[in-house]
């Protein structure tokens, strides 16, 4: 299994995400999920709205663009970008090994 999928011309991406972190990165796999860090306590939906605005962030689309459609309350979720304007140069690295 890959940490994304496209449908269509939509990204479904696999994360695992380790909130309260010093910075926010992707910082490579964390078995067939991306790794994402970020800086927002998990608490109040404040975490999973953060990493809507980071992944808007790096694929240029707007944040209504993003849906969170598995893992409302686990670090294990799975995002749908709707049709990406960009592929960020991380995505492409990992994306060529797996």
């Amino acid at each position: 299994m890959k940490f994304f999928e496209w449908r269509g011309k939509d990204l479904l991406l696999n994360i695992h995400v380790k909130p309260r972190a010093k910075e926010n990165a992707i910082t490579g796999l964390h078995g067939d999920r991306l790794k994402l860090r970020i800086n927002a306590p998990p608490v109040d939906n404040k975490a999973n709205q953060h990493i809507i605005n980071y992944l808007a962030n790096e694929f240029s689309v707007k944040q209504s663009e993003i849906k969170l459609m598995s893992g409302q309350k686990h670090r294990d979720k799975q995002m749908r970008i709707k049709q990406p304007t960009q592929l960020p140069g991380w995505f492409k690295s990992l994306s060529d090994g797996t």
